[in-house]
């Protein structure tokens, strides 16, 4: 009886040891500067790892991040660099002329709750580890001017994705960006929250907070509620199995960044 509680504590301790590390892990998010920049007009990739939206808090490994800008006429890579002059990694592209995405990826990285505190690595690295996770960022932008619905609105294939079922640009303040959720190319039914450049200064704070739901465009959609002009970002997150040995948990997390004109 006691090893039987002593196990089922331990099991307890290690999942509430996931959901703070998951829950403090910092968002990917994807802008770019000068944010007025104009098709034909050169640009630079900003891509954040923070806390607060709209100010890095910390890099991401340059080997561990990918970034490409796929338009209609195709897809091309953005070499990615450390910023001198922040926090955060930098890269250089030319606005296209019609809607684009400029999709950024942090590969996995496996993380080990020890003794010690987080250390990089899994069990095979820490074998006095408690819990070890792997953690997996995307971050989509959406660019350019008009766009085609029938391009915004389809998958880019990334394993958790947030799909806008319209440009959510035309977004008038006041009115509904709508989104499907997709892992693995299916509709995840999950929490989504979003918010906007300027809302608040006080980190892992949100401006909106909704459900997925089921509407005559299908199922994994979410509304979300556009209450100010400026750039705004949609996040997600999800937790699945991990393939690896001794890894016990894949989180995923999805960002979406798009400017709503006043």
């Amino acid at each position: 009886m006691f090893q039987s509680k002593f196990a089922a504590s331990m099991a307890i301790g290690a999942a509430t040891f996931l959901i703070g590390m998951s829950a403090s892990a910092h968002e990917f998010i994807a802008s770019h500067t000068p944010a007025n920049a104009k098709p034909g007009e050169n640009a630079t990739l900003v891509l954040d790892s923070t806390h607060q939206f709209g100010l890095p808090e910390e890099a991401e490994g340059v080997n561990d991040v990918r970034a490409t800008l796929i338009t209609t006429d195709g897809t091309n890579d953005i070499a990615i660099s450390q910023n001198d002059d922040a926090p955060n990694l930098i890269g250089s592209f030319d606005i296209p002329n019609a809607g684009s995405w400029i999709a950024a990826h942090r590969l996995g990285v496996v993380w080990s709750q020890t003794p010690d505190g987080w250390q990089a690595g899994g069990a095979d690295e820490h074998p006095d580890a408690i819990a070890s996770t792997r953690y997996e960022k995307f971050a989509k932008l959406l660019v350019g001017g008009e766009s085609t619905s029938d391009f915004v609105t389809k998958p880019i294939g990334d394993m958790l994705e947030i799909v806008p079922l319209s440009d959510p640009r035309d977004t008038g303040v006041g009115e509904d960006a709508e989104f499907q959720i997709l892992l693995n190319g299916h509709p995840l039914t999950t929490s989504v929250l979003a918010t906007y450049a300027g809302f608040t200064e006080t980190p892992s704070s949100w401006a909106y907070a909704t459900d997925t739901l089921s509407t005559e465009d299908g199922s994994g959609i979410a509304k979300i509620r556009v209450s100010a002009p400026g750039l705004w970002i949609v996040r997600v997150a999800a937790d699945m199995p991990d393939a690896e040995e001794g890894v016990g948990n894949h989180n995923l997390r999805a960002t979406l960044s798009f400017a709503v004109e006043e």
